[in-house]
């Protein structure tokens, strides 16, 4: 899922890092990592073997409220020297990794647990591959080849560990598809497992030293001395190093090489360092530090990414911001890029999903994030470059293994240079807006560039949904409805509740009620339609009288007023067994069904010249089959698909305002509820019929529901 484009401007927020930030504790006790938010420099070295077992009260969790970030955004963008989000250069480096294979993650749900996530590197195709709700999964590390993958379950009661993770619950393997999972022994066994480079084995970290297991009898068949190791051992590409965090080097807290050979030991980089991480060659490290002598937070000072040779030589920065800690970098498998998490907060906070994933080119380091004086002070040297927001999520990892195929239609290209030049054709193309659901479970408003670049959130209201939101044809204001957060969003209710009017980028919000069902602007907007029990009827927006009204002729729901003021198209009731597309003429007061009667049909919208519309041809109740996308002019002829693919339905089609693109929704369930929900942008009139042999270019666009766009500028 794509989510913020992490242009390294979001400084810490100064009501929360100035005025509520709890005072460190000066004990032996050592930074939680990563996601945590608790990061506690030690003042003394702690024995290895008590850290192993001291169970802290510090849980991983999110640091990173995101929905409380919005105006960070906002407001310290223009302070910021590096790339804006939503730059080109932001969008190139989307577009450059969007193909580049998956992206595995935990991330917390709705439900409360943690689950296992895949999205592509881009942030798109977001999708769960875990389900437990009894269950927490987390810290998942793709094989070498790319056809397993291992993690850690623990039951849901219990609470994830910042510096016992790898020991805690059971080991599981499973396809890298989440499929196919098997339980390896009781809780606790197989600690800090690490992957050999064949996948035969796995290499585990406990106190009584190293050991080497062969997975298909489950027996060790080597041990090490642990020579001060305690946690994170990964095993390196060529099979003969493991790297780890460890404690015998003359300080707390190292990052260290063991030689599996002759378990030789040395330090790679010292004092508060963790999470390392190998690259494709074997010979180099990546690994997050918090380097002494900061002046920052309160003398504290903030951890960033690094790296250095394998020997300990040249330790360089990657990435760096005063105000976040950076932790659990993650080198692509062709060694160019590099995935890492940034913690706002410091203090534990179970109550919260995780914080945004990133990722740079490595060949852009150094870089640094936000104002950060201090550091840039440090760092003359460092760049102004692209970083990538993810979804929030906790411990990722990558493979270049397709996974799940494409997530399409065979006929669909979602990735490639053809979808970077689509792209390119639609950022200036207006703006969109939509709802998607925050990390406060609440679903929100949000804009963004047609090429899914620069999307910020224009409510914050934690207690409230909004959802259903349309521009007025002059691109001025927006209507959306509000519910309690408790009421789901449903595609078949959301335009019952309370609407507001609002300005178009969110401002200057008027509540007005829930005595306009179903509103649609009118087309100078000035009136809205509103579909009520008495009949359609025209309110006009300033005075709220209405001033006229017409039968609805079995229209029950998605009402929606032609851009020439003629017509009406809705979701009728009557026009056969099922839901059916209907068009309203104003002037003969007839209703014409212009889909197929014998199947469920939604979400109509009206082509900018009034004589088409789009919508989604649904299911035949019983029968195996997708909601489709179609269009049909407005006399009810030629109907036909526009796109089509296995594995999702097709909802919310909104035509772009000069015809020349089509957008819609791409979920894996169908609505009702709105659940997971992905937008997609393809040109029109390119068609994806099941079975064709051309390839339709499609952008995914992240998450969201139910977009509507406008050709207008709403924010300069």
């Amino acid at each position: 899922m794509r989510t913020e484009v992490w242009s390294g401007t979001i400084p810490a927020d100064p009501g929360v890092h100035r005025e509520k930030r709890a005072r460190l504790a000066r004990i032996s006790q050592p930074p939680l990592y990563p996601h945590s938010t608790a990061d506690l420099k030690p003042s003394r070295k702690p024995d290895p073997v008590v850290s192993l077992k001291r169970n802290l009260s510090n849980v991983i969790c999110a640091a990173s409220l995101l929905a409380g970030w919005q105006g960070l955004w906002q407001a310290v963008a223009a302070e910021s020297v590096s790339q804006p989000a939503g730059s080109h250069a932001v969008q190139l480096l989307a577009a450059e990794v969007r193909g580049k294979g998956w992206v595995c993650f935990s991330a917390r749900t709705d439900a409360g647990d943690w689950d296992l996530f895949l999205c592509r590197p881009d942030g798109s195709q977001r999708r769960s591959i875990t389900s437990t709700p009894a269950y927490n999964e987390f810290a998942p590390q793709f094989s070498r080849d790319g056809r397993k993958l291992l993690y850690r379950r623990l039951p849901k009661s219990e609470s994830i560990d910042g510096n016992r993770y790898g020991a805690q619950g059971e080991l599981v393997i499973a396809n890298t598809d989440g499929s196919d999972s098997k339980t390896l022994g009781p809780s606790g066994e197989f600690p800090w497992a690490t992957w050999s480079p064949d996948g035969k084995q796995i290499a585990c970290l406990s106190v009584k030293g190293i050991s080497v297991v062969d997975l298909a009898t489950q027996q060790v068949v080597r041990t090490l001395a642990r020579k001060g190791f305690f946690q994170q051992i990964t095993w390196s590409p060529d099979g003969r190093w493991l790297v780890g965090v460890a404690n015998s080097f003359g300080a707390s807290w190292s990052i260290a090489r063991m030689d599996l050979a002759s378990g030789e030991a040395t330090a790679v980089n010292r004092v508060d360092c963790c999470t390392p991480d190998w690259f494709p060659d074997s010979l180099n490290v990546v690994f997050s530090w918090r380097p002494p002598g900061q002046t920052e937070n309160r003398g504290q000072g903030w951890t960033q990414l690094w790296r250095a040779d394998a020997e300990g030589k040249t330790p360089r920065l990657v990435y760096g911001e005063d105000g976040r800690h950076v932790y659990g970098g993650q080198i692509s498998p062709d060694g160019r890029y590099v995935l890492f998490t940034g913690n706002v907060e410091e203090n534990g906070d179970p109550g919260h999903a995780g914080a945004p994933m990133a990722l740079m080119r490595l060949e852009d380091a150094p870089a640094i994030g936000g104002e950060s004086r201090a550091l840039r002070t440090l760092h003359p040297e460092a760049k102004n470059s692209p970083v990538l927001t993810l979804p929030a999520g906790w411990e990722p990892c990558w493979t270049f293994s397709e996974i799940l195929g494409d997530a399409s239609s065979p006929t669909t290209q979602s990735s490639g240079p053809e979808v970077s030049a689509l792209a390119a054709e639609l950022h200036h193309q207006g703006w969109l807006a939509f709802s998607a659901k925050t990390g406060a479970g609440d679903w929100d408003l949000f804009l963004m560039r047609p090429d899914g670049s620069d999307r910020k959130a224009i409510t914050t209201t934690p207690e409230f949904n909004e959802a259903g939101v349309r521009f007025s044809p002059d691109g001025r204001r927006l209507l959306y409805y509000r519910m309690p957060k408790a009421e789901a969003v449903d595609n078949n209710t959301y335009g019952t509740f309370d609407l507001v009017i609002a300005k178009s980028d969110g401002t200057e919000p008027e509540l007005y009620g829930k005595e306009f069902p179903w509103a649609s602007w009118g087309p100078d907007s000035t009136q809205i339609a509103c579909l009520t029990a008495k009949g359609i009827q025209l309110v006009d927006v300033t005075t709220r009288k209405v001033v006229g009204q017409f039968p609805r002729k079995g229209l029950v729901q998605q009402l929606v007023w032609s851009p020439d003021g003629k017509r009406f198209v809705g979701v009728a009731n009557g026009l056969g067994q099922f839901w059916n597309i209907g068009i309203l003429d104003l002037v003969a007061g007839e209703l014409r069904g212009v889909s197929e009667t014998e199947r469920y049909n939604c979400t109509p919208d009206w082509c900018p010249d009034s004589r088409q519309v789009v919508y989604a041809r649904g299911i035949i109740p019983n029968v195996p089959g997708r909601a489709e996308l179609w269009t049909a002019s407005a006399d009810g002829g030629a109907r036909r698909r526009i796109y089509a693919e296995d594995g999702h339905h097709i909802y919310g089609a909104c035509a772009s305002p000069d015809g020349r693109h089509v957008m819609f929704t791409r979920s894996i369930e169908d609505l009702g509820k709105v659940t997971e929900i992905e937008m997609a942008v393809i040109r029109w009139p390119e068609a994806s019929n099941l079975g064709d042999t051309r390839a339709v270019v499609r952008l995914d666009l992240g998450p969201g529901w139910e977009p509507h766009w406008t050709a207008k500028e709403v924010l300069r």
